[in-house]
């Protein structure tokens, strides 16, 4: 059941940002704003969102994550709802980059550790479930958005779309709990003679003097710039797959579907990349999927044909999926059942400045040169980039830290 809110969560998070790129058109129409302009607040976005991830995993360590979305929900449906009654930059500015970037940290940080405090075992299953909304969620939202834009006025497809997030949340959050033990139950996979270690809230200064121990572990910092090059490759995709499919005579419902159908295909390879880390080896799969990511960017210079904007959609996605979908394990391994909140919060602070960078560059770079090609020169080396940073990682054969609580 938790593994079920938790997925709807994440798709329900994390979709509105993961769509922008159905935005640009339409902005680039109605307000006459030139693509850096409107990418600006993407950029924004994630950077607020990168640099609040640290102060949302403190914030879900002290007050737990059920609050933590609560807060979160009402801030993203503040900042949605305020999209319709934009007039300049700077609001889009506050709304998207401000509002929307400090919601996403606060509904999204607490949510894979706290989906981890879940499994005792079999963890990949599990986050390959959560993985998965992760592509679900833009799959479904994109043309959702779309849809909305071109059938009613501005005002009222974002009043429609803020209503709609915050009643689905509402009632995640009433179904989530933040611990196995606050059910009266014991987390996945435990067995007999397992010791306990669903706590209620771990001790403040042994959480502190843990998070300093793994600070000094290279893994800790390694796999954060992990994850910022693999947020630089996709994120030039993502944003401007659509408006580049638009100036080549496919309409915005067309375009869109680029997303969903990446997005889709993405949701299978996040399902199968945990359990395929542990199954054989998480640095070499994930590696794998890094290289996936970059080599069908090839596919976009010059690229005219509908066919092949969706055989590019297909084969991206599947690396896509799987960039990601490996570091809870890689977690798992080097941490243990410590927790988790700290990392992810850094490694989520890393991704959305990578994030930003990639989203925003194809902007500039578009409006000097008229293309994209050297944004998705950018995207290429990044994700190779990732993929040789993998190999550098420490052994996931044992523990970093062993006996976290008498460390």
């Amino acid at each position: 059941m938790i593994v079920v809110v938790v997925v709807l969560a994440n798709m329900v998070g994390s979709s509105i940002r993961m769509a922008f790129g159905v935005l640009i058109n339409p902005i680039e129409i109605n307000f006459n704003w030139d693509q850096g302009t409107i990418t600006l607040a993407y950029a924004i976005s994630n950077v607020v969102t990168a640099l609040f991830s640290p102060v949302a995993a403190w914030i879900s360590n002290r007050i737990g994550a059920r609050k933590s979305m609560m807060i979160g929900t009402i801030m993203l449906f503040v900042g949605i709802l305020a999209i319709g009654y934009i007039r300049t930059p700077l609001e889009f500015y506050v709304y998207v980059g401000g509002l929307m970037g400090i919601a996403q940290a606060i509904i999204l940080i607490p949510l894979i550790p706290s989906a981890m405090v879940w499994f005792r075992r079999h963890l990949g299953l599990g986050i390959g479930l959560i993985m998965g909304s992760w592509g679900l969620g833009p799959a479904l939202a994109t043309p959702l958005i779309g849809f909305l834009v071109g059938a009613f006025e501005w005002k009222s497809a974002f009043a429609i779309l803020a209503f709609g997030t915050a009643l689905i949340m509402l009632i995640l959050i009433a179904l989530f709990r933040n611990r196995p033990s606050d059910m009266g139950i014991e987390a996945y996979g435990t067995l007999p003679g397992d010791k306990n270690i669903d706590k209620t809230k771990p001790d403040s200064e042994l959480l502190t003097k843990f998070n300093g121990y793994m600070r000094k572990t290279s893994a800790y910092w390694n796999m954060s710039s992990i994850h910022f090059l693999g947020c630089v490759g996709h994120s030039v995709i993502l944003v401007y797959i659509i408006p580049l499919a638009i100036q080549n005579n496919m309409s915005v419902l067309q375009a869109s579907s680029l997303i969903t159908l990446m997005s889709g295909t993405s949701v299978l390879s996040r399902l199968v990349t945990p359990m395929l880390c542990e199954k054989y080896g998480t640095k070499f799969v994930m590696g794998c999927f890094y290289f996936l990511q970059g080599i069908p960017v090839l596919m976009l210079f010059g690229v005219s044909d509908p066919l092949m904007f969706y055989g590019f959609a297909l084969f991206f996605g599947f690396g896509l999926g799987g960039e990601s979908a490996g570091f809870p394990i890689l977690m798992r391994q080097y941490y243990g059942f410590a927790p988790s909140a700290a990392p992810h919060g850094t490694q989520m602070l890393w991704a959305g400045l990578g994030m930003a960078l990639g989203g925003w560059v194809g902007g500039i770079f578009y409006d000097i040169y008229g293309n994209y090609n050297i944004a998705f020169i950018i995207s290429i080396l990044s994700s190779f980039a990732g993929m040789a940073s993998i190999f550098f990682l420490e052994s996931t054969n044992k523990l970093l830290i062993p006996k976290w609580e008498d460390s």
